[in-house]
């Protein structure tokens, strides 16, 4: 399947994707950082989330790339949370802002968030680690 990238007619004008996300997605081999997932790889859901935060932060546009659904509700009771570029920075190293749908209340913009996508993909990489080890303890005590 060929990666979905949001067409620039939808997004914010001279927004420009990270070279560096651009580059894991098209190369295929987006690491293995579960619970996290590329939206890149699911058009539909790219699209209703976007939406979705078009429609809450109006004018902060918000833009979708990663999220984490976990249904089993090992992670974050299973709210699903997204990993977002921020639309208003053009620099072409926007920021990563997270969104949680399990804490509504809390923006992105007072959140955690990341200084580029290169950094937030370290991060990813060091939670899921953790969350891989945890999940394994979570098997173990219920066999």
């Amino acid at each position: 399947m060929e990666p979905f990238f949001y067409k620039s007619s939808i997004i914010p004008d001279g927004f420009v994707f990270p070279h560096s996300y651009e580059s894991v997605v098209m190369s295929g081999s987006w690491p293995q950082i579960e619970p996290w997932a590329p939206l890149a790889m699911d058009m539909p859901s790219s699209l209703f989330y976007y939406g979705a935060m078009l429609l809450k932060f109006r004018k902060a546009p918000l833009i979708p790339f990663s999220i984490i659904r976990d249904e089993s509700g090992f992670y974050n009771s299973g709210y699903v949370v997204l990993a977002c570029f921020d639309g208003c920075e053009l620099t072409g190293e926007p920021t990563v802002r997270i969104y949680d749908y399990g804490k509504p209340k809390v923006s992105p913009w007072n959140n955690v968030s990341y200084p580029s996508f290169l950094v937030w993909l370290e991060a990813a990489k060091m939670e899921s680690e953790l969350y891989r080890a945890q999940q394994g303890g979570r098997e173990l005590k219920n066999d």
